[in-house]
């Protein structure tokens, strides 16, 4: 089990990895996984200071992304509201968006979909755009090359990835036509069987079976995460507690391997968005 907690993490410009339009994001790194792997993934906590933008584009991961102040444009007729949750599958397209003036922050995790494509991680896209840097230049979301065989124009994205992994991306098929924007406050809360524990469930995607749930502590409740063979996000929204015998609080973000059962012990009301994603690695599902 990882615990990582926003307030105490500073700041930083990702300007060695960025590669869409603007100077970038402020980013707070809560967690990461296992690079190489197909459930390589990233947790941050993301700020646009209103100059970020990007094309019409795809990938060849998922995400998911959590509004947390102010809302996030996502398409010319998409936009995810403050407290809404975006899901981003693999191989679906969207924008164009252009963030010029407007502030926000989000919670957002990147993984490896269905397809097994896997992740690439921060430092190997930093390393790739670093080498890019030679053969021409990333502006606006493109990358426009200059010298070197490949491309003259091409998505700074799929660039990156191209000559970090050697060969052509090749997309997955899209399983859903756009982005899937969720508003948590519009479901019900459900009872469990556990004293003082609700939820409330958001869906479940692909053939993967990636989970979006809420979990609701009232104050002096114990909830504890089941295991079972995914690699789950439990994301506090709201609230404080104790966790693994660590205090919690908002913002706070834990990773659960397939074997962890961490237990959350609320001192106030609390509310966990929990993201479970179950592992692709056959082998590794059977361990777990």
């Amino acid at each position: 089990m990882k615990i990582a907690h926003a307030s105490r993490i500073e700041w930083h410009r990702n300007a060695a990895a960025n590669v869409r339009s603007g100077a970038g994001l402020l980013l707070k790194h809560l967690l990461v996984g296992e690079p190489g792997t197909p459930e390589n993934y990233l947790c941050n906590i993301a700020k646009n200071e209103g100059d970020y933008g990007s094309p019409r584009h795809r990938h060849n991961f998922d995400q998911i992304r959590v509004a947390l102040d102010g809302d996030m444009r996502i398409g010319p007729h998409q936009v995810v509201k403050e407290g809404q949750i975006g899901y981003f599958p693999e191989g679906t397209y969207y924008g164009p968006y252009d963030d010029a003036g407007r502030e926000r922050t989000i919670m957002i995790v990147q993984f490896g979909g269905a397809s097994g494509s896997g992740y690439l991680s921060e430092a190997e896209a930093a390393r790739g755009k670093a080498a890019l840097l030679k053969e021409g230049e990333f502006r606006d979301g493109i990358f426009r090359r200059s010298s070197g065989a490949g491309k003259k124009n091409q998505d700074a994205f799929e660039a990156v990835w191209e000559h970090c992994m050697g060969r052509k991306l090749v997309y997955p098929k899209a399983r859903y036509d756009m982005p899937i924007v969720l508003d948590p406050r519009s479901f019900e809360w459900r009872p469990t069987p556990q004293p003082g524990i609700a939820m409330k469930r958001l869906g479940t995607f692909t053939e993967r079976e990636t989970r979006l749930e809420v979990i609701r502590l009232d104050p002096g409740a114990t909830w504890t995460s089941p295991a079972e063979p995914a690699i789950r996000i439990l994301f506090v929204l709201d609230g404080a507690g104790r966790c693994g015998g660590e205090a919690y609080e908002r913002h706070t973000a834990v990773e659960a391997r397939p074997e962890d059962r961490p237990s959350f012990v609320a001192d106030r009301a609390t509310e966990i968005l929990v993201l479970a994603m179950p592992l692709l690695n056959q082998s590794a599902r059977q361990a777990a």
